[in-house]
């Protein structure tokens, strides 16, 4: 806790004044005596400083600011922050199996593993097994004090993960009495609705103090039928009268529909193509005519696939039905601080956390494409006479096992981290900080709605044997010779024939149990080295260990491949580091003509990791103050990031993808500046001209396994700031803040897509790449079988940009305004992810890296009442910057502002109510094909009432 000096108080001040601050400024302390004048230690340093609170641009979010806005989770208040991105969230998990409801920060958009998160300056434990990324879930909003933010790489100061900045989470230390808090927010539509309750207690005495609180939060599932800008979609086709790329038509195009989109095949009760058309089973297991509503036009573009899909009722597959695009999500967290003085030099603190989450992702019932016989035991004699007439012994049905439910993939995780830590003074001038951390996560996984693969070929083939339906049991010549012992036979064409006995015995729940431990050892010691005519020489040394250990533990029906899409083995890793570092603040200057003060700061961090060796980072800043009113800043450094658990030791698992063949024949003859390449690369494998892969191939996503590299090694960024801090006398309580940065990431770990790799193999010069031995094709059939992604250090990233924060103040006399400006500005952003000279290109601009993004926030007080206007911009944008008129006709995204206004009234000294409406307007997301209904960059939940109360006694 701060002690009451003038610095303090100042900090203090600040800090409450609103929901974010420019802390690069300089409290005088000149009136009080050197020993009353409390040091503090801001994030981006180790060292306690007297004046000057930040080395590097720092954002500071209070912790009432979340409260105040009806945000009942970090990661979203985090995610509205011009210089980040979302990372996992709610909105952006559904589909991940094992990452549903996890809540990451992504700083610059470099990714969330590139972002280091701290609670209280320490590493808190990953939230996702074999990961670096922190689930800030387990972070209460109740205990926050507030949140600092640097956007410069950090790894000097802080080690491994810290290339794009660290987000350093502030808890409270103590607290005295009792404070019930409860939110609730409801969109306008339904769906998507959260409820929030905490209560924090704690005691202060002379020599001790403690918090503690527990808060339990519950997130809906939000459909994407329950938003009427997602049921009326956006409707994307390959234009029907584009021939190849130079014909001046658009390949792609929105159709002039609105509406749902189907496919025309897979359905719950199976359908199949014939030589005189296109059937289904009805639902009591005969067959008639596959319907469908209005069929997309036919395109003559190359392997258009147009006539695949439809709008309107009909058979076949509906995406609208299986859409999901907001994760529930229900979270249990208890947290408690003690401190105790043993003396007024020594104290000591134990933190202690547990977080309990549930959630889940839901996703269709599993796609099959089933060869079945037409003797079929269940069939009618009237079906058996269908097939007959056409002389047919089997059929391929294309089905989604709807008998069995929706996918669902269940998370279960349990954390408990565990600090103790001793501070105090060596010496008058010498301070220690030395603390043990101890963290566990156990993260527990369920699949509902899955099948065996084996049972499920045996039960579909049903014959009757000695008058009973057996799962038939054949020898080589196909002929029936007896029944499967225990297998019960399965009737699945039509709805509901099946029996209970036969789902059980193909039907199955598969699980993963995982565990993550992290263990951390660390001591620092900071004071003054040596007195200069312009100040004293500050430092600060930190020796650190740490291991990271992961575990995951599929259950065996996945590791032997026996679930139908889920082969999964069991992982098992761990790394340890110890590093070493030292930091300096020097006064070169101070009190001339031409500047009040000017300071150098530098750093360097030694790094050992039994994974990948010896590394190191350092930065060197310079801080020049002029006079009062203007300030400069320059910093330079050097970050890296080792590889985490996952990307080392991850065993072998099943993936599914979808892609085009690159030796298709079609593809070959659009293939573009890569077509020689690929045509002789293609023939070099034996593959004929005019070959393509059979229409069932084209149907289906492709079977390949992802892994781990032991190979990897550190990725490396050089990140460089200047910075302008104007605070004019003229105008009192405003501050300007102008930061460049530039960022240069070498050897970036990145796991090329399945796109990538088939691409890849056949567009380099020959097939001796990186990419063709990671490809299996059939050597009949010419059909890519199987294909592998491990992660490499191909990748690059070249970013720059300016960052600008303006803060003002007035009181007017019938109110105080508090206005905050947040605003990015990206200028460059190259990257290449293959390692190929010729991939190389720019994002920026582009939708997922606009140009402008922008946080105004306008706050209004007047005696209880306060009042906050929230405005948040995305400019507009491009979906890609390599776009011809040859691609699409809709390539513009339009800018995006959203508003949100909320009020607090202190009702009495001890109660507050809260209210307000997020999306003020409610703006829906822009009609663009692909973002219309995704929740990463566009408010998909509308406009959303909140309302909340805090009680305290």
């Amino acid at each position: 806790m701060f002690t009451n000096n003038k610095i303090a108080n100042a900090v203090r001040l600040a800090l409450v004044a609103g929901i974010t601050i420019s802390t690069p400024v300089t409290f005088a302390a000149d009136s009080v005596a050197k020993e009353q004048v409390e040091r503090i230690q801001v994030t981006g340093s180790k060292i306690k400083r007297l004046g000057e609170l930040s080395p590097t641009p720092i954002t500071v979010l209070t912790g009432d600011s979340l409260v105040k806005a009806g945000i009942t989770n970090v990661a979203e208040l985090l995610s509205q922050i011009p210089s980040s991105t979302v990372g996992l969230s709610p909105e952006t998990t559904n589909n991940n199996v094992f990452a549903n409801g996890l809540s990451n920060t992504d700083l610059r958009g470099l990714g969330t593993s590139r972002t280091l998160v701290l609670v209280n300056g320490r590493r808190f434990v990953a939230g996702a097994p074999g990961s670096s990324a922190v689930d800030l879930n387990n972070i209460p909003t109740s205990m926050i004090s507030r949140i600092e933010i640097t956007t410069g790489g950090s790894s000097a100061v802080y080690g491994s993960d810290a290339m794009a900045g660290v987000v350093n989470i502030i808890t409270k230390k103590s607290f005295d009495g009792f404070n019930l808090d409860f939110s609730t927010t409801k969109p306008r539509q339904s769906g998507g609705e959260s409820s929030y309750v905490s209560l924090t207690f704690g005691n202060e005495s002379e020599k001790s103090s403690y918090i503690a609180n527990i808060s339990f939060t519950d997130g809906k599932q939000l459909r994407g039928d329950q938003r009427d800008f997602i049921r009326n979609g956006v409707i994307r086709i390959d234009h029907p009268d584009n021939v190849d790329d130079t014909d001046g038509i658009p390949r792609k195009i929105i159709w002039d529909k609105e509406g749902a989109t189907a496919l025309k095949f897979y359905s719950p009760t199976g359908d199949f193509f014939t030589d005189d058309g296109h059937f289904i089973f009805a639902n009591d297991g005969s067959v008639r005519p596959f319907e469908t509503g209005e069929i997309f036009p036919k395109s003559k573009t190359p392997g258009s696939r147009n006539t695949n899909y439809f709008i309107g009722d009909g058979d076949g597959y509906h995406f609208l039905k299986h859409k999901y695009v907001r994760t529930p999500l229900s979270r249990l967290n208890i947290n408690s601080n003690f401190n105790y003085d043993f003396n007024e030099l020594h104290s000591m603190a134990f933190e202690l956390t547990y977080s309990k989450t549930h959630a889940y992702g839901e996703s269709s019932p599993a796609f099959h494409r089933l060869t079945g016989r037409t003797d079929n035991a269940f069939f009618s004699a009237d079906t058996k006479k269908f097939f007959a007439d056409r002389d047919m012994d089997e059929f391929t049905a294309y089905m989604t096992t709807d008998i069995l439910g929706n996918r669902k993939y269940d998370q279960k995780r349990q954390l408990f981290q565990a600090v103790i830590s001793f501070t105090g003074e060596l010496s008058d001038t010498w301070t220690y900080d030395a603390y043990i951390q101890k963290g566990h996560v156990q993260a527990n996984t369920t699949w509902y709605g899955e099948m065996f693969t084996k049972n499920l070929t045996e039960a579909i083939d049903a014959v009757e044997f000695d008058g009973e339906i057996v799962c038939a049991d054949r020898n080589d010549d196909g002929e029936v010779v007896g029944g499967i012992t225990g297998c019960s036979p399965i009737n699945l064409w039509g709805k509901n024939l099946a029996s209970a006995e036969s789902l059980d015995y193909v039907s199955t729940d598969a699980t993963r149990n995982a565990t993550i431990q992290q263990t951390t050892f660390s001591a620092s010691a900071n004071g003054d080295i040596y007195e200069l005519e312009a100040g004293v020489i500050s430092a600060a040394f930190t020796a650190e260990h740490r291991k990271e250990e992961s575990s995951t533990l599929p259950d065996p029906a996945m590791r032997k491949g026996l679930i139908f899409n889920n082969q999964s083995e069991a992982l098992s890793g761990e790394f340890d580091v110890t590093e070493l570092a030292a930091e300096f603040l020097v006064p070169l200057v101070s009190d001339t003509f031409f500047a009040d003060e000017i300071t150098l700061e530098t750093a360097y961090r030694y790094m050992d990791y039994s994974s990948t060796g010896t590394d190191n980072a350092w930065k060197i800043g310079l801080n020049y103050a002029l006079n009062d009113e203007i300030r400069f800043r320059f910093n330079r450094s050097k970050s890296v990031r080792a590889p985490n658990i996952d990307e080392l030791y991850s065993p072998k698992a099943e993936d599914f993808n979808s892609f085009n063949d690159p030796c298709e024949q079609g593809q070959i003859d659009n293939a573009g500046e890569y077509k020689d390449n690929i045509l002789r690369n293609c023939r070099a494998q034996g593959i004929p001209e005019g070959w393509a892969p059979s229409e069932d191939w084209k149907r289906t996503n492709h079977s390949g396994f992802s892994l781990g590299n032991l190979d990897l090694k550190n990725e490396t960024s050089y990140d460089m700031t200047i910075g302008f801090i104007y605070t004019p006398s003229f105008i009192e309580d405003l501050s300007i803040t102008v930061d460049y940065w530039k960022f240069d990431l070498k050897d970036m770990i990145t796991t090329p897509s399945a796109k990538t790799v088939i691409n890849g193999c056949y567009e380099f010069s020959s097939t001796d790449n990186p990419y063709c031995p990671l490809i299996q094709r059939n050597a009949s059939t010419f059909e890519i079988d199987s294909y592998f992604l491990k992660p490499v250090n191909a990748a690059s990233n070249n970013i720059a940009g300016t960052d600008i924060e303006i803060n003002y103040s007035l009181d007017s006399g019938f109110g105080l305004f508090d206005i905050k400006l947040l605003a990015t500005y990206t200028e460059k952003r190259e990257s290449n992810n293959t390692g190929k000279v010729e991939d190389q290109r720019s994002t920026a601009g582009e939708i997922h890296r606009p140009r402008w993004k922008a946080r105004m926030i306008t706050n209004y007080v007047y005696d209880d009442l306060s009042v906050a206007l929230i405005t948040s911009y995305r400019h507009h944008s491009v979906l890609d910057n390599d776009w011809i008129a040859e691609d699409s006709n809709y390539n513009d995204v339009p800018s995006y502002i959203k508003w949100d206004l909320t009020a607090k009234y202190h009702v009495t000294e001890n109660l507050v109510v809260r209210g307000g409406i997020i999306n003020l307007f409610d703006v829906a997301p822009p009609r663009i094909p692909g973002y219309y209904d995704d929740g990463e960059f566009f408010d998909l939940n509308g406009q959303t009432f909140t309302l909340g109360m805090n009680l305290s006694f």
